[in-house]
């Protein structure tokens, strides 16, 4: 790029461009602009590249796997200089596994671009997962997780140190228009009870469903607890818990009941 005028819209679109590439595993576009001592500071312990050739044989096993869907991104101009960008940012990424495990990752990232013989080439980037300390602390898994290991497999099980199992099974639900509707259990973020019937939550929209809270519950998965009097959570969509609200991964905050609040913190501890 010899324009020695950098405009902040191309320097974030080469960014999202450059990511985006990386989790459709297209690996050719994704090291284009990267610097051959290019350095990679991954969220994992093995995930510290430095050179490009190191940074291809850590990720070689990223690459054998599905591209990933990537939502709710945002990047932004932290700082430069005559030579030098640095692009913060934040995403979603979601994969679902062949076992129809879904797993989620709010990946931080921060990005370091510098103008080398009249072009832009990207020097750094260090990126984490967001993970909110658990309640307890769960058994970590018994065989090491090394970059030798297939890189889904390390989130999955990684995953389960702070999260609680969704089970897979379809839920029905009966709609206001008499039709029946099946969601799988690890989409239901949380019911909520609204007149005579409720309305199921869930990653991609709301249901009115016939039937109490109650009764809904009678029928509901053990992963599933009342909280409030007008509300049902999934404890696998929980982040964090306070007195007397929940905070779920979306951001969704509910209210707890005081006689509900240790119910729901020994729950989440199992």
């Amino acid at each position: 790029m010899a324009n020695p005028f950098i405009k902040e819209a191309d320097l974030i679109r080469m960014t999202m461009e450059n990511v985006r590439s990386f989790y459709n595993r297209d690996k050719g576009y994704t090291i284009a602009p990267m610097t051959d001592d290019f350095m990679w500071i991954g969220s994992n312990d093995f995930q510290w590249c430095e050179g490009l050739d190191e940074f291809l044989r850590v990720t070689k096993n990223e690459y054998d796997e599905p591209p990933v869907l990537l939502s709710d991104e945002e990047y932004h101009l932290l700082f430069h200089d005559h030579n030098t960008w640095v692009v913060y940012g934040r995403y979603k990424a979601t994969v679902v596994l062949t076992d129809g495990t879904v797993l989620h990752a709010h990946v931080r990232g921060t990005y370091v671009w510098r103008r080398i013989d009249g072009e832009l080439r990207l020097t750094h980037v260090h990126g984490s997962h967001a993970q909110d300390i658990p309640l307890t602390q769960s058994p970590l898994p018994q065989q090491r997780i090394t970059q030798n290991s297939p890189y889904f497999d390390f989130m999955k099980r990684l995953d389960t140190i702070n999260s609680i199992n969704t089970e897979k099974e379809k839920l029905s639900f009966r709609g206001r228009d008499g039709m029946f509707h099946y969601i799988n259990a690890a989409e239901v973020c949380y019911l909520k009870a609204k007149n005579q019937g409720c309305i199921v939550c869930t990653e991609n929209g709301e249901l009115e469903v016939s039937g109490l809270l109650a009764a809904q519950m009678e029928s509901l998965p053990p992963q599933f607890q009342r909280i409030h009097k007008s509300y049902a959570v999934n404890l696998a969509h929980v982040a964090s818990i306070r007195r007397f609200k929940a905070t779920l991964l979306d951001g969704t905050e509910l209210p707890i009941s005081k006689e509900k609040y240790m119910q729901l913190k020994k729950a989440l501890a199992k």
